[in-house]
């Protein structure tokens, strides 16, 4: 099948930076059709018949969305996920590759979660509807690819950041929260608050990177198993949070409220095939990428755009 490549959720946080270096490719949001709707879906595929997916379509969130709506983010991207696999198939598409979540795994005190994990023991409650949607994703492909020989696979991005990011101070994720924090704080003189005790570690790969891993993985020789994408073993939410206020040049003092939630208390994954799937790959460094995400949200900012209130649900508009 020679058709253009697909991208579903081509207007979020990784979908603009695969734009970007795909700017050919055919991109789909919620206002192209609802993922969620079988009919809906078809339309979409048949109109378009590509040749390639990069499916990113998702309904996403942060720790206090996903905990407060377990059920809908489980219904709504199982719904996605099976209804924009499924027209694939029917289709015939030869490469499709799409993203799990790290918090799909469990997590160990002793050693660092690796693919062989995936379907070990039960995801962190507070997620576990995301959770437990992404891993039906992952047996989905693997269904394909035994019973229909699909080339289809994965990648496990550890929690991404970088410019387009829900820079949400209640529903985004941590790096764009705290940027966007960190703003307020340092324009009207307060403390910049952290949530949580500042001790939990947590890893960051910067949204680039995981666009051009997805780019060269439709190249790569296919295998069904997820890769995690991981640039180093994490740092604790108090060196992510003195980084931003250093990229910032924040010289306030930094609060830690332990009233608010953290989530899992250390998520630390390392791949087992990365090196070999993509050799010689260079990851951009933290600081490096945090100083990018936050001249985009400051020039932003100071476009007149309201960053404060990106939407904190996005259903099929990408991650």
């Amino acid at each position: 099948m020679t058709g253009p490549l697909l991208v579903t959720g081509g207007t979020g946080l990784l979908g603009s930076a695969i734009l970007a270096l795909r700017p050919d490719a055919v991109c789909l949001s919620q206002a192209d059709g609802d993922f969620r709707d079988r009919c809906d879906t078809e339309r979409l595929f048949n109109d378009i018949r590509p040749g390639q997916i990069l499916h990113l379509a998702a309904l996403v969130g942060g720790v206090q969305a996903n905990a407060a709506r377990n059920g809908q983010f489980f219904e709504d991207n199982l719904l996605i996920n099976t209804n924009v696999l499924a027209a694939a198939r029917r289709l015939r598409v030869p490469r499709l590759v799409t993203v799990l979540s790290s918090c799909a795994f469990s997590f160990y005190p002793d050693r660092p979660t690796t693919e062989d994990d995936l379907h070990h023991g039960v995801p962190f409650d507070g997620n576990v509807g995301y959770a437990t949607a992404k891993r039906m994703l992952d047996l989905h492909i693997h269904l394909a690819s035994r019973d229909h020989g699909c080339d289809w696979t994965s990648l496990t991005p550890v929690s991404m950041y970088g410019p387009h990011d829900n820079f949400d101070l209640q529903d985004g994720h941590v790096v764009g929260s705290l940027i966007h924090r960190c703003w307020l704080a340092k324009r009207e003189k307060t403390p910049l608050v952290v949530w949580g005790s500042g001790e939990a570690i947590r890893q960051f790969v910067f949204v680039k990177d995981v666009a051009r891993v997805m780019v060269a993985a439709l190249t790569n020789e296919p295998a069904p198993e997820t890769v995690i994408v991981a640039p180093d073993a994490g740092v604790t939410i108090r060196v992510l949070a003195q980084s931003i206020a250093k990229s910032m040049q924040f010289n306030g003092p930094i609060q830690y409220d332990g009233t608010k939630p953290e989530g899992v208390r250390v998520k630390r994954l390392a791949s087992r095939s990365f090196d070999t799937r993509f050799k010689e790959f260079r990851f951009t460094d933290l600081e490096e990428g945090l100083q990018e995400t936050v001249e985009w949200f400051e020039a932003a900012m100071a476009r007149g755009r309201d960053a404060a209130c990106a939407p904190a649900f996005t259903v099929a508009s990408g991650r």
